[in-house]
């Protein structure tokens, strides 16, 4: 429809991983909303960029003075009905008014890397969220109960956080996989006991956690 705002799943980040529909309505957006690392994947003559920052409201402010009058993109990493920034453009605009084109989640590609289904687990992000108050009530009893889990990380809970807090509340036959940058050139897809995670020393960033059965 005419004068919609498209929401635009971008995958992972790797241009690879962009699927063709997103890559058509990005090059001819007239207009780039996204996060400052999703903005730096694109560069096209004449396109203006706006940042997604902590003030959202200007955001959607700047979303409505542009609608109808630009073509707008929302970039969001992943897919945009994942644990993205369309929740809270549902909240203030219309959804007549947004056209989403999906894209592949990071959860997907690391399951891909780790060359298992993931119909069977369970997902939960701590990215952003109350992670004191998600880890006891939701992801806890999931490990202990499930064969198969997924995490998306943050730096307040990084994945040695996670696998010790795991051990400290009596989880121990499990294995970690840590998916970081996944689909970047500095991609790792790292393998290990919940101990040997819980002891790494690395820093590490833009994180997925397959916690799974040893």
């Amino acid at each position: 429809m005419p004068g919609q705002i498209q929401v635009i799943g971008i995958g992972p980040g790797g241009k690879d991983y962009l699927v063709p529909a997103a890559a058509r309505a990005i090059a001819e957006a007239q207009v780039l909303v996204g996060g400052k690392r999703a903005l730096n994947l694109f560069d096209y003559p004449d396109q203006e960029k706006v940042e997604i920052t902590a003030d959202l409201e200007r955001v959607i402010a700047s979303l409505r003075a542009r609608k109808g009058r630009q073509k707008i993109a929302v970039l969001v990493s992943g897919d945009p009905g994942f644990y993205s920034f369309l929740d809270y453009l549902l909240q203030h605009i219309p959804a007549q008014e947004l056209e989403v084109i999906p894209g592949l989640s990071a959860v997907q590609v690391a399951f891909a890397r780790a060359k298992m289904p993931w119909h069977d687990a369970s997902v939960f992000s701590l990215h952003g969220r109350d992670g004191e108050r998600l880890l006891p009530a939701a992801v806890l009893p999931a490990v202990r109960e499930r064969a198969k889990v997924a995490l998306f990380t943050d730096a307040r809970f990084p994945p040695q956080r996670i696998a010790r807090y795991l051990l400290d509340h009596g989880v121990s036959r499990k294995k970690m996989l840590v998916a970081e940058e996944l689909s970047y050139p500095t991609e790792r897809f790292l393998e290990s006991d919940l101990a040997g995670v819980a002891d790494m020393a690395e820093n590490f960033k833009n994180c997925v956690v397959l916690i799974i059965d040893d």
